[in-house]
């Protein structure tokens, strides 16, 4: 098994791309070290966090986009990982008045190592 693990950077995604992270991803169920599933997640602390997931398709060259609440009191929250799936944009959005985009997010990315 590999595990990498990162965070995401404080500040919101409004009109400022510097804040948003980018997240590589091996190649789900294959690659010439023989990767099996990979899975993606993220976890907070210090109070919820709106997150903007954009996640890059090689197959379909398309982007899948969603908004994920990730919650201090919650576990973690998973993405789900496609076969296709090579990169994970991510960046804060408001969400509400008091936000300010400080408490700490972090994310896992999961991969199995095929015997």
């Amino acid at each position: 098994m590999a595990l990498v693990i990162g965070r995401i950077e404080p500040g919101f995604l409004d009109g400022h791309p510097e804040t948003a992270t980018l997240i590589p991803l091996p190649p789900q169920n294959g690659g010439a070290v023989g990767w099996g599933p990979v899975y993606l997640s993220f976890g907070c602390d210090f109070g919820d966090a709106l997150l903007r997931i954009a996640v890059w398709n090689d197959t379909s060259r398309s982007w899948r986009v969603s908004n994920l609440t990730v919650t201090a009191t919650g576990g973690r929250v998973t993405v789900p990982v496609q076969d296709g799936d090579s990169k994970v944009s991510v960046g804060r959005l408001k969400s509400s008045a008091t936000d300010a985009g400080l408490c700490p997010v972090g994310y896992l990315v999961e991969v199995v190592l095929r015997a």
